[in-house]
């Protein structure tokens, strides 16, 4: 017996002290250096989601197909080897999609992430940061990118340190003015829109603190000096008792109409959006769910997603938003845009992706991931025939085709 425990401690010593060893020589490290931010969420932990583990085959094979074809989405983006500049790291999230057209296509994403597409291939465009870049404004002229809507980074916008432009072309915008409530407060940004020629982008915030009683919608405008400015949207008690301070998505109809939406069901709608004085109405989403996604087509045809594969569609009554039933999925839907009335897309975590065809939901099929099941976050099109989805670590499009 005292044999035995003899030699059960020594092959535990043994082991100890590979694994020191293995450290030493950046093998396997016991305290890793801290990332700046973590972009691998630990839903997404497992390579083999979808997988049935005993039987070793997926269990949603027919989704998710080996090969591309034209009615399944595909990769196609900056994640790809024939990225110019090189393929962005697999870890991280894409958290914007936007552009002028077909072949002026934008991706922003986490630790520094931009990619231009150009009709015919993308490229990295250098950042000069790893700050995470949750927004894009693509102006008619120039180009805004930005984690924090108070250090926004420039493209085509000339700045008097011409040293510190990156190699992709973009700088800081310093200082940015802003009224003291965003000032004072705590926020994390979580989208942001503006059509083709609108002074103001509005971004759609969540605040940090509990107790934070500051309005989630603000303003940002390149005012005629020059500045960058940082205004008041709407105030914190318009969007009803639990207030403005957590919303998720913001998308219009037009410069001067536009929807926002948060958690537990939050759905606002804001009128004299470029004007001095925006005006903020809640409505009742007749859901509880959070809603992560909004796309306006006008005024009063406007689809909301979210939580649960929850799917509301508002078409001008007072009393509520209609309830769509027989959504073909129970998965969380982060994003929906449609380019007509019978062709509205929506995605959302688990590579979902469901398409509307102007009678009922179905489901879209993905191609290429092998075993990779990743969260979608944001969809966009330009135009009939295009389509552009990204999330973590993929960027899809139709047949793999641009």
């Amino acid at each position: 017996m005292k044999m035995r425990l003899f030699l059960l401690a020594g092959i535990v010593t043994g082991i100890a002290a590979s694994i020191v060893a293995c450290a030493e020589d950046g093998g396997v490290s016991s305290t890793p250096e801290p990332e700046p931010e973590r972009v691998v969420p630990e839903s997404e932990g497992s390579a083999d989601a979808g997988m049935d583990a005993e039987a070793g085959v997926c269990d949603d094979c027919e989704l998710f197909p080996d090969v591309c074809s034209e009615d399944a989405l595909c990769p196609n983006g900056p994640f790809e080897p024939a990225t110019v500049g090189g393929a962005f790291d697999a870890r991280a999230r894409v958290y914007a999609i936007t552009g002028r057209s077909a072949s002026d296509v934008w991706v922003a994403g986490a630790l520094g992430m931009l990619a231009h597409f150009d009709g015919t291939s993308w490229s990295r465009s250098a950042s000069g940061t790893r700050e995470t870049m949750r927004a894009l404004w693509i102006r008619a002229n120039d180009e805004v990118a930005f984690g924090r809507p108070e250090v926004p980074y420039t493209r085509g916008i000339e700045v008097a340190d011409a040293a510190g432009t990156s190699d992709g072309g973009w700088s800081v915008q310093a200082p940015v003015t802003m009224v003291a409530a965003y000032r004072n407060s705590g926020k994390y940004l979580k989208s942001a829109w503006a059509p083709e020629g609108a002074e103001w982008l509005w971004l759609a915030t969540e605040s940090v603190g509990e107790n934070d009683a500051t309005s989630g919608l603000w303003r940002l405008r390149r005012a005629p000096s020059g500045i960058f400015e940082i205004a008041d949207g709407i105030p914190w008690s318009a969007c009803g008792y639990f207030g403005c301070r957590k919303l998720t998505k913001i998308h219009g109809s037009s410069a001067d109409d536009l929807w926002a939406v948060g958690p537990a069901g939050m759905a606002v709608h804001v009128t004299g959006a470029q004007g001095d004085a925006p005006v903020a109405t809640p409505h009742n989403s007749r859901t509880t769910n959070a809603l992560r996604g909004v796309w306006a087509a006008s005024p009063t045809d406007v689809w909301a997603v979210g939580g649960m594969g929850t799917i509301r569609h508002y078409t001008g009554d007072p009393g509520g938003w209609d309830v769509v039933a027989d959504v073909p999925t129970s998965a969380t839907l982060n994003a929906v845009w449609g380019i007509s009335a019978t062709d509205i897309w929506a995605v959302g975590e688990r590579a979902t992706v469901l398409h509307y065809d102007g009678k009922s939901w179905s489901r879209v099929k993905v191609a290429g991931l092998e075993a990779r099941r990743p969260d979608l976050d944001v969809v966009w099109s330009p135009g009939p025939g295009h389509l552009w989805i990204g999330g973590q670590g993929v960027v899809l499009s139709l047949g793999g085709k641009p």
